[in-house]
C-alpha cells in the first residue's frame, strides 16, 4: 500500500503526524542514512526526508535514491521559513519533474528548459 512516510527530526514530527503523515523520528543525517536504507526495500509510496538530512546523506546513497522509480523520495524542506521564493519554486519544479518525468511551466512561463 502506497503512504507518505516522512523521516524528519523529533520537534518536526509532531506535526506530520497531526497531518495524518506516519513518521520516523532520526537526529542525524547518518540516522536518516540508516533508516533510508531499511525503508528502501519494504516502501512504495513517498518517502519524504528532512532536506538537511538529505543534503548530507553519503554519495552513493544519493546516487541510488535518485536511480529509484519507487518509491519516491524528496527532500521536505527545513521549515527554517528562510528559503528564498525562487528556490522553493525550483524545488516545486523539481520534485514535479521527478514525480511525473516530465518538465511542466507555471503561468505565463512560456520558453521550455
Amino acid at each position: 500500500m502506497s503512504r507518505l512516510l516522512v523521516l524528519t527530526t523529533r520537534e518536526l514530527a509532531v506535526g506530520y503526524r497531526l497531518a495524518g503523515a506516519t513518521t520516523v523520528e532520526v537526529a542525524s543525517a547518518a540516522q536518516a542514512a540508516t533508516a533510508l536504507e531499511e525503508l528502501l526495500d519494504g516502501e512504495d509510496g513517498v518517502i519524504a526526508v528532512h532536506a538537511p538530512y538529505l543534503d548530507a546523506l553519503p554519495r552513493p546513497l544519493r546516487r541510488r535514491l535518485d536511480s529509484l522509480r519507487i518509491p519516491l523520495v524528496v527532500a521536505l524542506p527545513a521549515g527554517t521559513g528562510t528559503e528564498p521564493v525562487g528556490d522553493r519554486r525550483q524545488q516545486l519544479l523539481e520534485l514535479l519533474q521527478q514525480a511525473i518525468g516530465y518538465e511542466i511551466t507555471f503561468g505565463d512561463e512560456r520558453t521550455a528548459r
